[in-house]
Parts: C-alpha cells; structure tokens; sequence
C-alpha cells in the first residue's frame, strides 16, 4: 500500500494542501483508511481483501479536491456528487492507472465509491463481495465524520434558536432511517443528519466504536438547545446499544 499512499500523495499535492478544507480532506481520507482496517481486522478478512478496502478508502473521496478548489463547498447538491465524481476522475480520466491493484477489482472499487455517500444503495444486484467493501467504506467514512464532529474542531455544529424539526423529519428518525439533506431547511435538522447516521452503521465494530468512543454524548454537549435533541440523541445511542428493536 505504501506506494499507493505516495501516489494519492502526489495527487493531492496539485492542489492547495495549505487551504484548510483541502488538508482536513487529505487528512480525512487516511483516518478512513485506518477505520477501513479496524473494520476488517474485525471481520477477519484476508490482507486481499484489507488491502482493496484500504484503496477504496484511500480515494473514496478524491473528488473533494476538486470540487473544493472548484466551488469552495463540500455541499454535493449545491455543486457535484463527489462519488460519481470519483469514478470519473479514477475511470473515465485514467487515475486508477496510478494505484496498484488488480483491474479485476475495479468494478467493486467503482461500486463501493459511487454507493459511499448515497443514502441507501442496491444490495439486490451485488454478490457478497461487492456488498462487503460498499458497506466497510460507508461504515469506515461515517466513523470519521462522527469524529470530525464529535470534537467541535474544525467541523464543529451549531444549533440554531427558534428553529425546530420538521414533521418528515421527526418522522424518519424515529422510524430509525437516514435523515436526508433534501429534507432539511435549518441547522437543527442538519445535526440529525448526522444522529442518524447510527441507523446505517452496518457493523458491530462501527456500532461499538461509536458507543465507546461517546461521539454522540461529545457532540450532544456543544449543542445549545439539549432539550430539543435529548430524545434524538437518547434514540440514537440505544439503538446502537441494541437496546431498541431494528
């Protein structure tokens, strides 16, 4: 893998690794890598099979560059899905070529980047393969947002006063299903975008990571209006507790 870390490297160095948004993505994308491996290493995979999680890891997100230094937003509906994007910077332009792995693989690189960020995928017409590798790099990402937002750094939330849930909304989590952002319309509906991410954690090491590491009780505390998300947040971690049925 260490000559692929050198390629995304040498990739990434185009653009401005100064900018701050551009180095928390190049940052972003290797602590993924390492989640992809803890998912794997519980799973018992074979290095196979942990070697092409870690590249999927690696350049799920090599569309952010570009579309950072392009439209200043990590926003896709207000500029580019940044995972179909992906797969044409990787498949339609040539810059798999750079990555050393077997092209066997390429359709279940294609697959698991492109279903990354989407808010449910097709796991009808996938082999079991195919839907390992979607679910270790959609698991191994959210882990890391948690983290970004769990620490109130650099993507720290912020709620908003006055604002409140709307019916659909209210009515999806609580029916345990991913909060789209289609849906939102204030900064309070978009926390729960992310709240809701516990429903779509498809392992139990990305379920207990989350649990143990309190990613919610830490983002829960920077959060103003406590009585407003406490029965989200409340939801959330006992569904991952196991303690609501699925």
């Amino acid at each position: 893998m260490n000559e692929n870390f050198d390629k995304f490297d040498e990739y990434v160095m185009k653009y401005d690794i100064n900018e701050k948004m551009i180095g928390y993505k190049y940052n972003h994308s290797y602590r993924v890598v390492h989640q992809a491996e803890e998912i794997c290493r519980s799973l018992n995979t074979d290095t196979v099979e942990r070697d092409l999680a870690s590249l999927i890891a690696l350049l799920h997100d090599i569309a952010r560059f570009r579309q950072w230094t392009e439209y200043k937003t990590f926003s896709d509906k207000d500029s580019i899905d940044h995972a179909d994007e992906g797969v044409k910077i990787l498949f339609d332009e040539g810059e798999i070529k750079n990555y050393i792995c077997d092209k066997e693989d390429y359709d279940v690189i294609k697959k698991a980047i492109t279903y990354h960020n989407k808010i449910s995928i097709d796991t009808e017409n996938m082999n079991e393969r195919e839907k390992m590798h979607c679910m270790i790099i959609r698991d191994a990402d959210k882990l890391d947002i948690l983290y970004a937002f769990s620490t109130n750094r650099l993507l720290g939330m912020k709620d908003e006063e006055g604002k409140g849930i709307s019916d659909k909304i209210r009515e999806d989590f609580f029916n345990h299903k991913l909060v789209s952002r289609k849906d939102v319309t204030n900064k309070n509906e978009e926390i729960l975008i992310y709240v809701s991410m516990a429903y779509d954690l498809y392992y139990d090491y990305s379920k207990e990571r989350v649990v143990n590491e309190k990613y919610f009780e830490k983002l829960y505390e920077n959060l103003k209006n406590k009585k407003l998300f406490k029965p989200y947040f409340d939801e959330a971690i006992k569904y991952l507790k196991g303690e609501i049925k699925k």
